[in-house]
């Protein structure tokens, strides 16, 4: 992991953006179904989530197995399909790290409740939060666990197309089994 440190002026204002490039292996947790559409992007079917709106580009990864088990721990049902555990490469991405006190605002946002908002038909203010990391021309972020403090995830915003970073299949879907309201 390599930090980067980019110093930016705002007329009075100077202040340091904290970022890190990361490679490594990442994992999802996906229904056993669907594990061919996980890397698709251009997708009008994709589903709003935290960092994204309908039909967005995001590929939300974990760094290990039982991160992956929290991240969607409150999304389990009694009567989901059945899931499976996929794994990636992935290659060199830049990512703004929402766990730098320096980024505390951007945190604020990103950690706000974004379904009571996407239900009642408001802007989930993750959404204003992703948005202003994608212009500021990285390639996702860093989000630490809500749910299990210590855990963190990461969410690219593109991959596989040119200067993006590459995300590669490892291996064979792997069928897991999940726990409900996993913590």
């Amino acid at each position: 992991m390599v930090f980067y440190f980019e110093i930016h002026s705002e007329q009075t204002c100077q202040f340091i953006v904290i970022s890190k490039m990361i490679e490594r292996e990442f994992v999802k947790i996906a229904y056993a179904d669907q594990t061919h559409t996980v890397l698709r992007q251009n997708d009008p079917a994709r589903p709003a989530a935290r960092f994204n709106r309908k039909g967005q580009d995001a590929l939300y990864l974990s760094p290990d197995e039982e991160a992956a088990r929290v991240a969607i721990g409150e999304y389990v049902r009694a009567d989901d399909p059945s899931r499976a555990l996929l794994r990636f490469r992935v290659g060199a991405c830049k990512l703004l790290d929402l766990r730098a006190a320096e980024h505390a605002e951007l945190y604020a946002r990103a950690g706000h409740p974004w379904q009571p908002d996407f239900r009642a038909g408001r802007e989930p203010k993750s959404w204003s939060a992703a948005d202003d990391i994608r212009a500021m021309g990285y390639d996702g972020l860093i989000d630490p666990s809500r749910r299990r403090p210590g855990l963190w995830h990461i969410t690219l915003f593109r991959w596989n197309q040119a200067g993006a970073p590459s995300v590669q299949q490892i291996g064979e879907p792997e069928p897991i089994t999940l726990s409900l309201d996993y913590r």
